[in-house]
């Protein structure tokens, strides 16, 4: 089973050392959608406007999936 690293990106270069062993496809697209969303509601907690990339790399250094979340708060 590949092993695929999930690097963040918010302001600050966070790169994953250690990484996970998962399947390619669905099962990779839902792992870092999992992972995006629960970065993005521990980031959101406090900002009204908060742009998530998380990369993720395969072991030779190729990028099959990137994911862009943005939260935008606006109180009316």
């Amino acid at each position: 089973m590949p092993r695929y690293f999930f690097d963040v990106h918010d302001g600050v270069d966070l790169r994953d050392e250690i990484g996970r062993d998962l399947e390619s496809g669905s099962i990779l697209r839902a792992e870092a959608l999992k992972v995006v969303t629960a970065l993005m509601a521990a980031e959101a907690d406090d900002a009204r406007e908060t742009t998530l990339v998380l990369t993720v790399r395969d072991a030779a250094g190729v990028t099959p999936l990137k994911v862009r979340l943005v939260c935008q708060v606006e109180e009316l």
